[in-house]
């Protein structure tokens, strides 16, 4: 991993949060009091497109005053767009925390930012509230490269005058060995393509960093080895070499090609290479531009098209389209359209004809067998990152060839189920069927629809051996009854009529279901309940919870395709956290699926004094009316009628995303089990207590006692984790060792741990580095 990658993925990380008792941070505070890290900004802000300066006025650098940072975060500046899937971070040169930390106090250039500590986050080295220095991230195992990096002066200042060479660096090319000053050094000349791209890349600021001797240096080698000189052809004529790819200019390219994001700046550059007719694409970005551009045109005229011939169309341009995916535009961000494309016409492909089946259980296994897929390309097409314009052409397209498939699946659905009943009626709830009478785990995600389940399993693939089967949802599937449907405690509860909002009643006792009840219930039961963060007993059963799948759904509609990678990858922590408390076995269950429409659903109507309780989906009806619509009993009570809305129409205006209703996106349920495939960690054989612990400046003092050879002391921010390891380990002598820290790690927190010969925690106890 390149220094720079890992840099970016630190900073990032400092803006994690538990989304149970915390809002997102709205901005991370990056503080650099020395100004260490300015002079590789331009690369800083390659690598972290997000990241936005405190400075003179200078938008197109992202840079500029308080005031206008603050409207740059709050995204009211059309002219700066940050990406909108990444917290902004705020690098503030030659400022420190405690500037902004006693606001009557501030200066007044940087009090419009003072309010953002309380709604952001800072990243600080190891929570000590310091700044990060190059050094300190250099040399840091915890949050850091943990690189050896030299303390004498002449050292830090060459490390310093080459940090964006650095920081391009691979992490491996400097591990393993004392980096000193002349490592530093020959970090400047020893990669003559590196400076060739960075030069193209910004001519101006190469010139004013570089020095003479390494400007001249790479003069000279463009004149032997490249056939040009940059000082008299400048930096188009080597453009156009690179275009062309000639002799020893394919190596340079296949370099640039292998690292082009750290080159944001080149492509503009070669976009002034005119290519002639028999120009590679591949190498040309305005062959790209003109194709990406021509693309659009095609595809805004299929809208005039009726759904078979927009098909056909889409896959004959993806057929001249899709070899664009593989150019290195595509990678930089140059070619969506093409991206896009590969989606649309997949699903122009798998949607030519509907399905049905002699009933619903038979369409049920075409969709688990393969029409799951179109679902699932639907937001793929929908999450691609696109400009606005864009993104409504493809909303545009999808409502064309795909809406139409979806409603008439649907409705094919509907008139099975009218024809010869719901198949979840009466059938087992694999959900809930055979539980282990321990070591079991439910895991419950709301809203986790078959297609979305799909991707989770090649997710958990790796940590556990798995199996994905299917539940139908009770009716109607929404989360009130669906949800308590799968609970380990259905048994207890049923549905009366004067029951409201599909919220079934306790079988003793007529009040509602409620959490507090779930909770009750499954201790009589002797399972527990789970909270956010414990991992209990995995010699029991227990219950948990997790996931915004549903939530975030209702809250912001379209934009849930964009999120449902990150909230999946939500659920695999979870997961990892379950596997690693000794859960072997996992059950992932859900209460429903959803529709999700590229255009908002076709509102039909239904007359409001007809109904006790009306959704988008789906409506209580009172006594025996007929609607004219599609009527089923409810799940907890078949005496209470709801009217399903036909087809992925809604009994209210304006839904895109909805459920409640009768489709095989929201009734097809997944149920994934995972058996882990995990070694049980062997009980430690030997024991130890810690007695004593002492600072004497940066040196711990321990005592402990135990009678066994072998035990060792080490010092870790995290008690388990043997990669936040702060010191040497220290074999026990007689109960007693000292353990030695470097100053960097001086006010943190830490964890003294007492090891066995196998690595496992025998004792531990929290302190403070230095604490007198």
């Amino acid at each position: 991993m390149k220094l720079i990658d890992l840099l970016a993925e630190e900073v990032r990380a400092s803006a994690a949060y538990n989304s149970n008792i915390q809002m997102a941070p709205s901005v991370i505070l990056w503080t650099d009091k020395q100004r260490q890290w300015e002079s590789a900004l331009p690369l800083l802000q390659a690598a972290m497109p997000e990241l936005v300066v405190l400075g003179d006025y200078a938008p197109e650098q992202k840079r500029g005053p308080a005031i206008w940072i603050k409207c740059v975060i709050e995204g009211v500046l059309p002219e700066v767009q940050l990406p909108q899937d990444r917290t902004p971070i705020l690098y503030l040169p030659g400022v420190e925390r405690r500037d902004l930390r006693a606001i009557t106090d501030c200066p007044d250039v940087l009090k419009p930012l003072a309010e953002l500590q309380y709604r952001g986050c800072w990243w600080i080295y190891n929570n000590t509230g310091r700044d990060w220095t190059v050094n300190a991230f250099l040399i840091s195992a915890n949050g850091g490269a943990g690189l050896d990096v030299a303390k004498d002066d002449k050292s830090q200042q060459a490390m310093l005058r080459v940090l964006t060479e650095i920081l391009e660096s691979e992490r491996d090319e400097l591990a393993n060995r004392r980096l000193e000053a002349p490592d530093f050094n020959k970090l400047v000349s020893s990669d003559p393509v590196r400076d060739l791209l960075s030069w193209m890349n910004d001519s101006k600021v190469c010139r004013e960093r570089w020095d003479a001797p390494r400007w001249q240096a790479l003069v000279g080698i463009c004149e032997t080895e490249y056939h040009f000189s940059p000082e008299r052809d400048g930096e188009l004529t080597a453009a156009e070499l690179l275009c062309q790819r000639q002799g020893v200019w394919e190596s340079v390219w296949q370099r640039y090609a292998e690292s082009c994001h750290h080159y944001p700046n080149l492509p503009d550059l070669l976009m002034k290479v005119q290519p002639d007719l028999a120009a590679d694409g591949a190498s040309y970005p305005a062959i790209n531009a003109d194709e990406e551009q021509r693309l659009e045109q095609d595809l805004n005229q299929l809208l005039t098209l009726n759904s078979a011939d927009a098909r056909q169309q889409l896959q004959r341009l993806e057929q001249h389209h899709s070899e664009r995916r593989n150019w290195i535009w595509s990678q930089l961000g140059h070619a969506p359209l093409a991206g896009v494309l590969e989606y649309l016409s997949q699903i122009a492909e798998r949607t030519q004809q509907v399905f049905s089946g002699i009933d619903a259980e038979e369409m049920a296994d075409l969709y688990r067998r393969k029409y799951w897929q179109v679902d699932d390309l639907a937001l793929k097409a929908l999450a691609s990152p696109l400009s606005n314009g864009q993104q409504a052409l493809v909303q545009q397209l999808l409502a064309l060839i795909y809406t139409p498939w979806l409603d008439e699946v649907t409705r094919n659905f509907q008139s099975l189920v009218k024809a010869k009943g719901y198949p979840g009626i009466g059938q087992v709830n694999e959900a809930t069927a055979a539980y282990a009478p321990g070591g079991e785990v439910v895991f419950f995600v709301d809203g986790l629809r078959y297609d979305i389940a799909q991707r989770l399993v090649q997710m958990l693939v790796s940590k556990a051996d798995i199996k994905l089967s299917s539940n139908w949802a009770a009716l109607p599937s929404v989360t009130a009854t669906a949800k308590a449907a799968v609970t380990p405690v259905h048994d207890r509860l049923t549905g009366r009529v004067t029951d409201r909002d599909f919220e079934p009643s306790l079988l003793e006792d007529d009040k509602d279901f409620s959490a507090y009840y779930l909770k009750k219930y499954l201790k009589e039961k002797g399972w527990v309940y789970l909270e956010e963060g414990e991992s209990g007993d995995p010699s029991t059963n227990a219950w948990v919870q997790s996931g915004d799948i549903d939530k975030e759904g209702h809250v912001k509609g379209l934009k849930l395709a964009a999120r449902i990678d990150t909230l999946l990858e939500e659920i695999v922590e979870r997961v990892d956290e379950l596997l690693a408390a000794g859960w072997r076995k996992i059950r992932i269950v859900t209460d429903h699926g959803w529709v999700l429409t590229p255009a908002t659903m076709y509102k039909v109507d239904l007359t409001k004094h007809l109904t006790d309780t009306r959704w988008g989906r789906c409506a209580v009806i009172k006594d025996t009316v007929d609607t004219g619509y599609l009527q089923l009993g409810w799940y907890w009570n078949g005496n209470v009628s709801i009217a399903m809305a036909p087809g992925i129409s809604s009994f209210k205006a304006g839904q895109h995303y909805d459920h409640g209703g009768l489709s095989l996106q929201e009734c097809l349920t997944p149920v994934i089990e995972l058996s882990s495939n995990q070694q049980v960690q062997p009980v430690p054989s030997v024991s130890a207590t810690l007695s004593d612990l002492r600072w004497l400046g940066l040196t711990c003092k321990v005592q402990a006692e135990t009678d066994a050879e072998g035990v060792v002391a080490v010092l870790r921010t995290q008690a388990a984790d043997a990669d936040s390891e702060i010191c040497k380990r220290k074999p026990l002598k007689g109960g007693k060792c000292s353990l030695m820290v470097d100053d960097d790690f001086e006010g943190m927190t830490a964890v003294l741990v007492l090891l066995d010969d196998g690595g496992n925690v025998l004792a531990k106890k929290p302190t403070l580095v230095g604490d007198e």
